[in-house]
């Protein structure tokens, strides 16, 4: 499988649009700590009521364990995370029942090429 030449993928619309279908919500109300400035951290912030994570996949366990830490202070997110069902990380997802919504056929995001290489889901952590 060819490795990504970035640690960045922009959200396509699709991905938008099932989250209104699953969960009423516009893009517009998002809080994202995960914005495309590269010297940004969203790991050292304290998010906002409600919260859009596309990771960089480099840091996708950290962005997850700290968006349940940020869940104890009553803040959702929603986040875009590839399948990687051999990770820790997707394990402590399931045995907390957070509600996850698979998306059929890959992905292709706006700064890419081609699709992804991998299936992708959408996890409400709340």
């Amino acid at each position: 499988m060819p490795k990504s030449k970035s640690d960045v993928h922009i959200t396509p619309d699709r991905v938008w649009s099932l989250i209104n279908q699953f969960w009423g919500y516009d893009k517009e109300e998002f809080f994202d700590p995960c914005p495309l400035d590269p010297d940004f951290d969203g790991l050292k912030i304290d998010w906002k009521k409600l919260n859009y994570i596309n990771p960089p996949y480099s840091k996708l366990k950290d962005f997850v364990y700290y968006g349940i830490e940020q869940s104890k202070q009553g803040k959702q997110s929603i986040f875009l995370l590839p399948c990687k069902t051999d990770q820790k990380f997707f394990h402590v997802l399931i045995e907390n029942n957070y509600e996850i919504k698979w998306i059929e056929k890959r992905l292709k995001f706006k700064n890419n090429l081609n699709s992804s290489m991998q299936p992708h889901f959408l996890v409400n952590i709340i």
